[in-house]
């Protein structure tokens, strides 16, 4: 297997393996590895690099991220790559903590609707989710199971609606009845652009009128 050293990145060096990125070793890791750009390394070796170097650290950083908050696969991969860790290491990282449950994207996706729907229209906390990598079917499960604690999802959508206008429109929120048609036109428009049902959008200024 023939090895590739790539450009310092911080304080690392991005070692590639036949072409495929390995992972990132400081410079006396390089060294006590006698790893040397161009150079062949057997199986042996590798090996070494990989399960007592590069995955005890790729774990740990995961382990970490989890500690801080929680991730779905699709974000701890992107965080692995971004901290130069090839996909072979990435894999098997994400494999050790899916193994002991740390990885729950029904309880991600239900935790971020909690915190969203009071402020979010459904279709924009959708879009936030799906970036995330979680699935419509788990998405629909979280509403699901959020609707079973609340038993409103409806009027929690109003609510969210209703914040949304007032922080547009400042100090003028209670004048809503006065508002030119116009610029009342203009509001509904932003209103439905944030993903906000027009229903709701009707009704959070009908509620505001009153």
């Amino acid at each position: 297997m023939e090895v590739k050293l790539g450009e310092k990145n911080g304080k690392k060096i991005p070692v590639y393996i036949d072409g495929e990125l390995l992972g990132a070793l400081f410079p006396k890791e390089i060294d006590a590895y006698s790893l040397i750009s161009e150079d062949e390394i057997g199986e042996e070796k590798y090996s070494e690099i990989l399960e007592e170097t590069l995955l005890p650290r790729a774990k740990r950083y995961v382990m970490n991220l989890l500690i801080k908050s929680d991730k779905t696969e699709a974000e701890l991969k992107r965080k692995l790559r971004s901290a130069l860790y090839g996909e072979e290491v990435s894999e098997r990282a994400i494999e050790y903590v899916r193994g002991y449950h740390y990885i729950d994207e029904l309880r991600t996706a239900t935790a971020y609707i909690r915190t969203k729907m009071d402020s979010s229209s459904e279709k924009e906390i959708r879009y936030k989710l799906e970036e995330k990598g979680i699935d419509d079917e788990t998405i629909d499960m979280a509403y699901d199971r959020i609707l079973e604690e609340m038993g409103d999802i409806e009027n929690s959508e109003l609510n969210a609606a209703i914040g949304f206008i007032k922080r547009r429109l400042g100090s003028r929120a209670g004048d809503t009845e006065e508002m030119p048609y116009e610029e009342k036109q203009k509001l509904m428009a932003a209103a439905y652009r944030k993903g906000f049902r027009t229903e709701s959008i009707r009704m959070a200024l009908s509620r505001l009128e009153e």
